[in-house]
């Protein structure tokens, strides 16, 4: 039995490169991460820095070239991934056999399948479409399909790749609300993205560059980098990863600097909200 405090997910020196030995292009350098049960990891990087390759390493869709991978959640399957195209998934005419497709594919006793995936459809709120065809549905509401065809199945580790960058703000507010209900229910999270707000909810940073992880702590390091006597000492790993801050980053930042004792450091608007407050 695995111990308590053993990661869910462990990569011990990674490698992925494509193309032949004399052209070989490497697209994962030595990774090393450890993922707890529970986490919510978030991975950011610049395009093509190896964030959706990791992904679909993690998810196994991939075969690493070297190193090794190891995964204890005792759930099966493990880990599902939600891509970035909403319509990359999809294989079936309706809603209904969509979320239940994949439940007879890993072998859900027949008699499960119907509940399972209506529960699934209610929690996106989808149980009202499930005779709608999946070509009929809004970019939002074809990725609400398929965190529920991942929710049918019950992993242990949900990975999305950018999964609300194609998506409207109201859409990509109704992904995270499902996803936030996962992470509260002690589901494991890794969450790709370009969306720097969407930091405010995850527990860890990882930064990516040329297939590298660069960057491995909290959300507050990464947006505010290091303090000395109260004076930030270099960009912070987002500005050096290329990025600017959300704009609730940048306004405790110019506080900050304007002699206001900001504590905790504000990632999301309440917490901005709070830290002044108690000013």
């Amino acid at each position: 039995m695995n111990s308590l405090f053993d990661p869910i997910i462990e990569l011990q020196d990674l490698t992925l490169t494509y193309g032949a030995e004399d052209q070989a292009k490497p697209a994962l350098r030595s990774i090393r991460l450890s993922i707890e049960q529970g986490e919510w990891i978030a991975v950011v990087g610049s395009n093509g820095c190896g964030k959706s390759t990791l992904a679909k390493v993690i998810a196994g869709l991939v075969r690493p070239s070297g190193g090794h991978m190891i995964c204890r959640a005792e759930r099966r399957p493990a880990v599902q991934l939600v891509f970035q195209n909403p319509e990359t998934q999809m294989i079936r005419d309706t809603v209904y056999e969509e979320v239940s497709f994949g439940l007879g594919h890993f072998g859900a006793a027949a008699e499960n399948i119907e509940p399972r995936a209506m529960a699934a459809l209610r929690r996106v709120g989808l149980d009202g479409r499930r005779h709608a065809r999946t070509a009929a549905l809004s970019g939002g509401q074809k990725q609400l399909l398929n965190i529920a065809s991942c929710l049918a199945l019950k992993p242990a580790v949900y990975v999305f790749d950018e999964s609300t960058s194609m998506l409207d703000p109201q859409s990509r507010q109704n992904v995270l609300d499902v996803v936030r209900e996962l992470h509260r229910e002690g589901r494991t999270i890794i969450w790709i993205t370009q969306l720097l707000d969407e930091l405010a909810w995850c527990d860890r940073v990882i930064g990516m560059e040329d297939g590298a992880i660069v960057f491995d702590e909290s959300k507050q390091s990464f947006f505010y980098g290091e303090e000395v006597g109260g004076e930030r000492t270099a960009p912070s790993p987002c500005e050096q990863l290329g990025f600017v801050p959300p704009f609730t980053v940048q306004t405790a930042l110019l506080l900050l600097a304007s002699g206001w004792n900001l504590r905790p450091l504000p990632v999301s608007p309440e917490e901005l909200s709070k830290a002044v407050s108690a000013l």
